[in-house]
C-alpha cells in the first residue's frame, strides 16, 4: 500500500489517541536508522499504538473469549491473538538490531492487517466502521461536444441570445495536459429583456436508457467578473421529460478557491452533480439563464467534463439503515438544549395544540405560512388610492379589523398547551416579497418608470409585481404601518380594536420575523468589504415596500423602507421606553401614524409589552459569505442609525438575525455558516444586535454526498445515513460554540423529509435518525464515524473552541459569552518615546451603542516622567471646553461632540505630553482614571477605564524639533482661530479640513521617537507650505480699488477682467479680481463682489 495513503486512511478514531491517550512508547533507537527513515518508523509506531488504544469515546476492546462475549460488539473490538500480531510487529520494529527498512515494511503490513480485523456490528447509532462505497457511479454516456443552438426552454431567454455566442476552445489553464476542449459561452444581456442566456444541445454518445439513480456531472469555470451575472442552469437529457432546474451561487463568494488565469482574469472551478431524468435519451440540452432586473452586461464562462453516471450494475448495494428508537424512547432534544442549561431553545414547525414529537422534543414553534400578509390581510382599506386618486382593486373594505383574517386559534393553542409559558411561538412574517395579497402587490412607487430600468438612484421594478399602480410614499407607509399594528397587536394586546378581547387574553410571541428574504442572493461582489453601503444595491426592491421610500437607493437611512418596517414593529409592541419617547415626540410624528387611531391622543401606554418579541430579519443562503457580509453591513448601518432616532427604545432596531439554513450535506460547509455566525456575534458583542436564530434547519442529500444516488431517497443507505448524522453533528457543534449568542434553533419539519426533500431529526415513522444522534452528542458522533473524515475534510477541526475565525478585513474572531462589550475610554500612545520628546496620547470611546454628545475625562500620569502640554479634539466636531490641571499628575478635560459620536472605536481626544528634561531609561504610565459620558437625553454613563505604560529610552542622538514644534503650535493657533464662512477673512471648510490633516501629519513626525533630522526638516518645510497655502485660501476683501468701501467700482473691475484666466496675457493685472483663487475670473467672482456691496 502507498505509505501516504496509509497515513491518510487510518481513521481518526484510531489515530486521535496520539493526542488524547496517556500511553508512552519507546522510539526506535537513533542508531537503528538515520534521518527520514527514523521519522517514518516513529510515525508508524505511534499509529500502531493509537490503533491499540482507540480514543476517549471509543477505546478499543480486547476479547479473551472465542466468540467475543466479553465485549460490546457495537463498538470497536478485536480478539487478543489478533492484537498479538501487532505487538510482535512493534517489538520487531523497536529492536535496535532490526534494519529500519525491514521494520517499516513489517509494521506497515501489521497495521493494515490489524485495521482489517477491527470489528463492530453497526448496531449503535454512534459508531460504524466504513461500510464500503456500495454501487459507485460509472459513466454511461456524455455529450459529443458538437454543440448547436436551439429554441430556449424558458421563454424569457431571448431567441437570438441577445448576440451571445459559443465555441469550443482548448482547455486554457496551466494544468492542460490530457484535458479535453471546453465549451466557452459568451453571455450577453441587453438590459431590456428579462435576462440574457442561451440554449445549446449536443448528441449523447451513446444513446442510453438512463436508469433511476443516475446523475449529471459537469464543471463550470467562472471568472471574477461573473459575480452576480449568472444564476440558473436548466439541463435536460430527454426531450419529453421535465428538465432539471438548478441554482448555484457558490462562485459568488468572498473567499473562493481560484484555480488559474485566463483572458486576463482569475477563474473559479465549480463542480456540480444533480439527479438525471430517467428514460431513453439521445440529446443533451444545456441552458444558461441570467439574472433579472440587471443592466446591460456581458460575461464569459466555460463548461467542461459533462457526463451522465449511473450506479455500477455490477456493484454491491449498501444496506439501508434501520432506525430503531422511537422519538418517545430517546432523550428529549429540549432536555439537551435549553436556556436553563446555558444553550438555546429548540423548536420546529407546526401550530395548534402541542402533542407527540413536538411536545416531547421542542419548546418553540412556527408556522411557515399563516402569518404572511396574503393570509392575515386579504382585503385592502378603502382609503388606499393611487397618485391620481383612483381606488385600488381589492382595496374597498371599510378600514379596520374587517380587513384582516387572523390565525388566532393556532397560536392560542400553543399558549394553552402544557404549563403556562412552557411552549413558545415564533411569528413568520410581517413583510415578504412573496405571499402578499394581490391588492398590496400592485402598489409601485410613485417615482418608478415602468420596466426593468433601475438606475444608480432607483431600484426599478422588483419581485412579485403583477399589475402596477403608483402610490405616493405616505400611502405606502400607512399601509405597512397599519398592517404591522393590527397583526402584532391582535396577539399582543386585549384591545377589541385589533380583534382581541380580555377573555381571550394576550398571546405572547418569543420573536417575530419583521422582514423576510429582502437581500438578493446574487447581487454581490468582492467590493462589499470596501463599500459598506453596497447593501442598498443588493435588495430585491419589493415594490410595495420600496414605495415607502420612493424607490430611492440612497437618501436618509431613517427614511429607508427596511428601517421603517422595523420601526413600525417597535411601536406596535412598545416597551416602556418606547411609550415614553412616543409621547414626548408625538407632535413630530408623521401624520400617517395618527390617522387610524393606534394611540390615545399620543399615548401608547396601554400597549406596553413587558417582554416584547425579538424583532428579526430572516434570510436564506447566509452560508454564502458575500450575502452574510451584505446582511452584516445592512444591520450595522440600520442599527447604528437607530441609536440617534428620537424613538430609540434601548433595543436594537433589528434585534435578531434569522439564518434559514436549508443546507446540503457536504456542499454547505459548517465553517461557512460559522463565518456568518461570527459576523453577527461580533455585532452582539458591540451591542448592535441581540441574538441569532437558525430559523429553518434541515439538510438536503445531494447526489454528491456519501452513498450518492437519487436525490432525497425515501430510505437512506447506511453511508447516506452516517453522512446525514455527521453534518448535523457539525452543525450542532457550531451551535454549541455560539450558544451564548443563539436564541433558538428551529427544525424545518417534525418527522420524515422536510422542505424540498430535506431531512430533519426523525424519520417518517417518528424514529430518531442519525441526525438526531449527531445533534444530541456531536463529538461522539463524529469520532464514531471517522471513516467520513476525508469527505468532511477539516470541518470538525474548524469548529473547535480554539480555532480563530478569519473575517477578512474585520480581523480574526473568537466567540465570547454573548454579552455586549461595555463602554470603555481607551488610551493609546506609542509604547516608547525618546528623552525630552513631545508625543500625543489618543483617547477613544469604544463600544458606544448610544450616541455620546459630551465627555468628562480625567487622566492621571507620572508627573516625575511627563509634563502635560495640551488637549485637542480628535476632529473638528469635537471641542475641548475645559482643562483642569490644578493637581500635578492629574488633568481633567471636558469636551463636547457636535452631532454626537457612536461606534466600535471612536477617537475623541488628542492629548500632548512632553518627557521631562533629564528623564531617560525609565517608564511612566498615563491612565484614564475617570470617564463619564452624556447622552442626548441627559443620561450620564460611566465608562470602563484603561491605561498605557510608556518607556523612555536613552539619549542616543539629538534631533532638533524646536522649529517643527513652533510651526505646529503656530499652525494649530491659526487653525483654531480660523472661522469658516463666506465673509472676507473667513475660510472654506474644505480648506480647513486639509489644513488639519497637514497639522496631524507634522505632529506624527514630531511624535515619532525614531525620526531623523532630515524627516523633521522635511515635515517643517511641508507644514510651512501648508500654512502659506491655507492663508491664501482666506476669502479676499471685495474692496479691490482700495477706497475703503465695497461698491460698484469694485464690481466694474471684475467685470472688466471677466473671462480671463491664468493663461491670459494680462493675468498679472487681472488676478486682482480672482476672489476665490481658482485662476479664472467668472460668475463666482462677480457674485462674490456683488453680495458684499454696502
Amino acid at each position: 500500500m502507498n505509505r501516504e495513503k496509509l497515513l491518510i486512511n487510518i481513521s481518526r478514531i484510531l489515530v486521535v489517541i496520539m493526542l488524547l491517550s496517556a500511553f508512552a512508547f519507546a522510539p526506535v533507537p537513533a542508531n537503528a536508522a538515520g534521518g527520514e527513515l527514523t521519522h517514518e518508523l516513529n510515525d508508524l509506531i505511534a499509529q500502531a499504538e493509537a490503533l491499540k488504544a482507540g480514543n476517549e469515546e471509543f477505546p478499543l476492546q480486547i476479547s479473551h473469549t472465542d466468540v467475543g462475549s466479553d465485549v460490546n460488539k457495537a463498538f470497536p473490538w478485536v480478539y487478543a491473538d489478533e492484537l498479538k500480531d501487532l505487538d510482535n510487529a512493534l517489538e520487531f520494529a523497536r529492536n535496535a538490531l532490526t534494519p529500519a527498512d525491514e521494520a517499516i515494511a513489517s509494521l506497515e503490513n501489521a497495521i493494515v492487517s490489524f485495521t482489517g480485523k477491527i470489528k463492530a456490528d453497526g448496531s449503535n447509532p454512534y459508531f460504524r466502521l466504513d461500510p464500503g462505497l456500495g454501487r459507485i457511479p460509472v459513466k454511461i454516456t456524455a455529450p459529443t461536444n458538437v454543440w448547436t443552438s436551439r429554441t430556449p426552454l424558458d421563454n424569457r431567454v431571448p431567441a437570438d441570445f441577445a448576440g451571445g455566442t459559443y465555441k469550443l476552445i482548448p482547455y486554457p489553464f496551466a494544468d492542460s495536459q490530457g484535458k479535453a476542449d471546453v465549451l466557452q459561452i459568451n453571455y450577453v444581456h441587453n438590459g431590456k429583456t428579462s435576462f440574457g442566456g442561451m440554449t445549446l444541445q449536443s448528441p449523447l454518445s451513446p444513446s442510453v436508457d438512463v436508469p433511476a439513480g443516475s446523475n449529471i456531472e459537469f464543471d463550470v469555470y467562472y471568472p471574477k467578473s461573473a459575480q452576480g451575472k449568472f444564476m440558473r442552469w436548466r439541463i435536460r437529457n430527454a426531450g419529453s421529460d421535465i428538465d432539471t432546474y438548478l441554482r448555484e451561487y457558490e462562485y459568488n463568494n468572498l473567499n473562493p478557491d481560484w484555480i488559474g488565469s485566463y483572458n486576463g482574469e482569475t477563474w473559479l472551478l465549480k463542480h456540480t452533480s444533480i439527479t438525471a431524468t430517467t428514460g431513453t435519451s439521445s440529446n443533451f440540452i444545456l441552458e444558461l439563464h441570467g439574472e433579472t432586473g440587471r443592466p446591460a452586461e456581458t460575461g464569459m464562462l466555460l463548461v467542461a467534463n459533462i457526463k451522465i453516471t449511473a450506479p455500477d450494475p455490477n456493484g454491491v448495494a449498501l444496506p439501508n439503515v434501520i432506525n430503531n428508537e422511537n422519538q418517545s424512547a430517546v432523550t428529549p432534544l429540549k432536555n439537551v438544549y435549553n436556556k436553563q442549561n446555558g444553550t438555546f431553545m429548540v423548536g420546529t414547525i407546526g401550530t395548534g395544540a402541542v402533542t407527540g414529537t413536538r411536545a416531547n422534543h421542542y419548546e418553540i414553534f412556527v408556522d411557515g405560512n399563516n402569518l404572511k400578509a396574503d393570509g392575515t390581510h386579504p382585503r385592502g382599506p378603502s382609503w388606499l388610492k393611487s397618485v391620481t386618486g383612483e381606488a385600488l382593486s381589492g382595496a374597498t373594505t371599510t378600514p379596520g379589523i374587517g380587513e384582516y383574517s387572523m390565525p388566532t386559534s393556532s397560536y392560542q393553542a400553543i399558549r394553552d398547551s402544557g404549563t403556562p409559558g412552557q411552549y413558545k411561538s415564533h411569528a413568520h412574517v410581517l413583510a415578504w416579497y412573496n405571499q402578499a395579497p394581490a391588492w398590496m402587490r400592485q402598489m409601485i412607487p410613485a417615482t418608478l418608470p415602468l420596466g426593468y430600468n433601475g438606475t444608480t438612484d432607483y431600484y426599478g421594478l422588483g419581485n412579485g409585481v403583477t399589475t402596477t399602480v403608483k402610490v405616493d410614499k405616505e400611502m405606502a407607509r400607512r399601509v405597512q404601518f397599519n398592517h404591522t399594528m393590527y397583526v402584532m397587536r391582535h396577539f399582543l394586546t386585549t384591545d377589541t380594536k385589533y380583534g382581541s378581547s380580555v377573555s381571550r387574553g394576550v398571546i405572547p410571541f418569543n420573536s417575530w420575523d419583521v422582514l423576510n428574504e429582502e437581500v438578493h442572493e446574487s447581487r454581490h461582489s468582492e467590493t462589499i468589504p470596501a463599500d459598506p453601503n453596497s447593501w442598498r444595491q443588493t435588495l430585491k426592491n419589493t415594490n410595495w415596500l420600496s414605495a415607502m421610500s420612493d424607490d430611492l437607493i440612497g437618501g436618509d437611512i431613517s427614511e429607508h423602507y427596511i428601517y421603517l418596517l422595523f420601526k413600525n414593529a417597535h411601536i406596535a409592541a412598545p416597551n416602556a421606553k418606547m411609550a415614553a419617547a412616543y409621547k414626548a415626540n408625538y407632535a413630530n410624528l408623521p401624520e400617517y401614524m395618527k390617522l387610524d387611531g393606534h394611540d390615545n391622543v399620543g399615548s401608547i401606554d396601554a400597549y406596553i409589552v413587558n417582554d416584547p418579541p425579538k424583532l428579526t430579519y430572516n434570510d436564506y443562503d447566509i452560508s454564502n459569505r458575500t450575502k452574510a457580509r451584505t446582511v452584516y453591513n445592512m444591520v450595522r448601518a440600520l442599527n447604528t442609525a437607530w441609536l440617534s432616532d428620537p424613538l430609540y427604545d434601548g433595543r436594537p432596531l433589528i434585534e435578531d438575525i434569522g439564518i434559514q439554513g436549508h443546507d446540503s450535506i457536504g456542499k454547505t460547509l459548517a465553517s461557512d455558516n460559522q463565518y456568518a455566525m461570527a459576523l453577527y456575534a461580533s455585532l452582539i458583542d458591540e451591542g448592535l444586535l441581540s441574538g441569532i436564530a437558525y430559523s429553518e434547519l434541515d439538510l438536503k442529500m445531494p447526489t454528491s454526498s456519501p452513498g450518492g444516488g437519487a436525490l432525497a431517497p425515501a430510505v437512506l443507505n447506511v453511508r447516506q445515513s452516517d453522512a446525514l448524522g455527521y453534518e448535523y453533528a457539525l452543525m450542532y457543534k457550531l451551535f454549541n460554540r455560539f450558544a451564548p449568542y443563539i436564541d433558538h434553533i428551529i427544525s424545518w419539519g417534525v418527522a420524515g423529509s422536510g422542505w424540498q426533500g430535506s431531512y430533519v431529526l426523525f424519520d417518517s415513522q417518528s424514529n430518531a435518525n442519525a441526525g438526531y444522534y449527531g445533534a444530541v452528542n456531536p463529538n461522539r458522533f463524529v469520532l464514531g464515524h471517522s471513516y467520513l473524515d476525508d469527505f468532511f475534510a477539516g470541518e470538525y477541526e474548524k469548529l473547535q473552541n480554539s480555532y480563530a475565525i478569519d473575517l477578512g478585513d474585520l480581523g480574526m474572531y473568537t466567540p465570547g459569552n454573548g454579552e455586549a462589550k461595555s463602554l470603555t475610554a481607551t488610551i493609546a500612545a506609542n509604547s516608547s518615546v525618546t528623552p525630552e520628546s513631545t508625543f500625543t496620547a489618543g483617547v477613544s470611546l469604544d463600544s458606544v451603542t448610544q450616541s455620546v454628545y459630551a465627555q468628562d475625562i480625567t487622566l492621571s500620569y507620572d508627573s516625575s516622567v511627563f509634563d502635560y502640554v495640551s488637549a485637542a479634539g480628535a476632529t473638528s466636531n469635537i471641542q475641548v471646553l475645559r482643562e483642569d490641571t490644578a493637581t500635578p499628575g492629574i488633568v481633567r478635560i471636558i469636551s463636547v461632540n457636535v452631532g454626537g459620536v457612536a461606534g466600535t472605536s471612536t477617537p475623541v481626544l488628542n492629548i500632548t505630553f512632553k518627557v521631562k528634561s533629564g528623564v531617560q531609561n525609565t517608564t511612566g504610565t498615563i491612565a484614564v482614571s475617570q470617564a463619564k459620558t452624556g447622552g442626548r437625553d441627559g443620561t450620564v454613563t460611566s465608562a470602563a477605564l484603561s491605561s498605557k505604560t510608556i518607556s523612555v529610552g536613552g539619549i542616543i542622538h539629538q534631533v532638533d524639533k524646536t522649529a517643527l514644534n513652533a510651526a505646529i503650535t503656530s499652525a494649530q493657533t491659526l487653525y483654531n482661530t480660523a472661522i469658516v464662512g463666506t465673509q472676507p477673512g473667513q475660510y472654506p471648510q474644505a480648506a480647513k479640513d486639509v489644513f488639519l490633516e497637514a497639522i496631524n501629519i507634522a505632529s506624527a513626525v514630531r511624535d515619532n521617537a525614531s525620526v531623523t533630522q532630515d524627516q523633521v526638516d522635511s515635515a517643517l518645510a511641508a507644514l510651512n507650505t501648508s500654512i502659506d497655502t491655507f492663508k491664501a485660501t482666506a476669502n479676499k476683501s471685495a474692496d479691490i480699488n482700495g477706497d475703503g468701501d465695497t461698491n460698484v467700482g469694485d464690481l466694474a473691475i471684475v467685470a472688466y477682467h471677466y473671462g480671463m484666466d491664468s493663461t491670459s496675457a494680462d493675468w498679472a493685472k487681472a488676478k486682482v479680481a480672482d476672489m476665490n483663487n481658482d485662476n479664472k475670473i467668472d460668475i463666482w467672482d462677480l457674485g462674490y463682489v456683488a453680495t458684499n456691496i454696502n
